[in-house]
């Protein structure tokens, strides 16, 4: 690789750059990420003349084009008309940000938040008291107060503007200069080998953004455009089940399939998996179709694998799956076992999947192990074996469940909370089944996890992680939630026990919540009360683990 070049360029020479569509995202950079927040904070660096890190391009002639990843982004397309390309290895999140701040475009992100650049605004008054407080925010544009980014930018700035008052014009010209001469530093590559900008691209990444094992595969799989085979596996899942985060999953799955563990019983790092690929196909050619055979039987046993989760086991959305790589895993299995389970498969798969969930198995130290050792199991049980999934050790109820909190994304959390979607929970009033869709489990709605006994009335007696504990919470939509408010459950419960008598011992049943008349939901001291149902609630949540998996858990409570 050459030495590379250094250079400065302004927003406003980028932007003539970027109508002219000379850069372009090469197959191993990533999508979009960014959310609102952080396009926010951008431009209020800019505006404030706060350094944003080099841009680093990789110029190449016009016979690189195969590189280029055509796909929907916030950055205009390649022009296959320019001589030379700029593959842009570092700064895609920032440029995007710098195009999207001229054209004011709505944009889905990676996880697809979708977000309005028209909304990055100017505060045009700036609080005098607090000198250091964002000067460009992302909210509504609001008259001579929060002026549009993309209309102070635009060449017709003057006649966009909400008034024609010398101050607010002179402010608003005086941003608009401060965001058009901001000097970017451009470090620019020629003659460089794809392997050469792979490593680039991991070592300029691990800085910043957090860069993990897929990315890293991915820059140094040049040979094949190995992000886009995963993102159409995302995309087909997301079509047809639900949406997954990332692909970090489907590599690994892919990964587990395709190479031996190592000595120490790790699966095979996802950068050797890529660079020994590489290097066959790069040897020769037809190691390539081998490659494309092996992914396509791949990717058909991951699709299965998310089906069977989502039809067998209550898993709405990937946020009530205890861990993405549970489906790299489950994928092994199907992929050496084309149809679906035989009964006795059946009953091992689901034992599997609660003890992994519950036991939070893909977490913590050892989870690598736990990974290759459940792929050999998935492969010799797809084969016939009659090996029963066993749990090296029970699990401790008070350390593994009564301490976990609802609001945390821990393997337990999301298992609890497939649990109760599993118990088909009813609303109080009519006993009827809540449709546990996104819009009520996501976990974006909060709101519609109740807790039993209320947070104001146990905050003065409890701190926050005994009465935030996943044995004070249960599935209620936000209505009944609202109408229930900070009453006690033997005030609450009552009114709905006298008011439908037919159906609310079954619909208490339902969220896991004991009702016999000595229950601790009736007991009349908070304190005493509120202990009573908690150990109450843990031993019908350890229960209730236990029947789903259809064995031994946990330690005797």
């Amino acid at each position: 690789m050459k030495q590379p070049k250094l250079s400065t360029r302004t927003i406003r020479s980028l932007r003539n750059d970027l109508l002219a569509r000379r850069f372009a995202i090469p197959k191993l950079q990533r999508n979009f990420v960014w959310d609102s927040g952080r396009a926010a904070a951008l431009v209020d660096s800019i505006y404030r003349n706060i350094p944003i890190g080099s841009m680093f391009l990789w110029e190449m002639d016009r016979k690189s084009a195969h590189l280029i990843r055509q796909s929907a982004a916030v950055l205009p397309p390649f022009n296959v008309e320019n001589k030379r390309i700029w593959f842009v290895i570092d700064g895609q999140q920032r440029l995007s940000v710098i195009f999207q701040a001229f054209e004011g475009q709505s944009r889905p992100n990676d996880s697809g938040s979708v977000i309005d650049f028209t909304r990055l605004s100017f505060v045009v008054k700036g609080d005098a008291d607090q000198p250091n407080a964002a000067r460009i925010v992302y909210r509504k544009p609001q008259g001579v107060l929060y002026v549009s980014i993309p209309d102070i930018l635009a060449t017709d700035w003057k006649r966009r503007m909400p008034s024609q008052a010398q101050w607010f014009l002179k402010r608003i010209k005086e941003c608009r200069e401060r965001l058009l001469s901001y000097p970017v530093p451009v470090v620019t590559v020629s003659h460089a080998s794809l392997e050469e900008i792979g490593e680039v691209f991991i070592r300029v990444n691990s800085r910043g953004m957090r860069i993990t094992s897929a990315d890293r595969a991915i820059a140094l799989m040049g040979a094949l455009d190995v992000r886009a085979m995963a993102e159409e596996i995302r995309q087909r899942v997301g079509e047809g089940v639900f949406a997954l985060d990332g692909i970090d999953s489907i590599l690994m799955g892919f990964n587990l399939i395709a190479e031996a563990p190592t000595s120490d019983g790790d699966p095979p790092k996802l950068e050797a998996m890529a660079r020994r690929w590489s290097k066959r196909i790069e040897k020769n050619e037809a190691e390539k179709q081998k490659f494309r055979d092996l992914w396509h039987r791949f990717q058909e046993a991951f699709f299965t694998a998310v089906n069977y989760v989502h039809r067998k086991f209550p898993v709405h959305d990937e946020s009530y799956l205890p861990s993405a790589n549970m489906l790299a895993t489950l994928s092994v299995f199907f992929f050496h076992h084309r149809g679906q389970p035989s009964p006795a498969q059946a009953r091992e798969l689901r034992k599997w999947f609660w003890a992994t969930g519950v036991g939070q198995r893909y977490s913590g130290r050892g989870y690598h192990q736990n990974l290759v050792a459940d792929a050999q199991w998935f492969e010799s049980l797809a084969h016939g074996a009659h090996k029963p999934f066993r749990l090296k050790e029970y699990l401790d109820p008070e350390g593994d469940i009564r301490s976990a909190e609802y609001s945390s994304h821990s393997a337990v959390t999301r298992a609890f909370f497939c649990l109760l979607a599993a118990q088909k929970p009813g609303y109080l009033e009519n006993g009827e089944e809540i449709p546990l869709d996104h819009a009520v489990v996501g976990y974006s709605n909060s709101r519609h996890r109740h807790h039993i006994f209320p947070q104001a009335q146990l905050r003065r007696h409890f701190p926050p992680r005994v009465y935030n504990s996943l044995c004070n919470i249960c599935f209620l939509v936000s209505l009944d939630n609202q109408a229930i408010g900070s009453r006690l459950p033997r005030n609450y419960l009552a009114f709905y026990r006298d008011e439908y008598p037919t159906t609310f011992r079954r619909v208490m049943r339902s969220h896991l919540v004991s009702t016999a008349p000595n229950a601790g939901v009736w007991e009349l001291g908070i304190k005493n009360a509120f202990r009573r149902f908690r150990a109450e609630r843990l031993k019908l949540i350890c229960a209730e683990f236990e029947k789903q998996a259809g064995m031994k858990l946990f330690r005797t409570l």
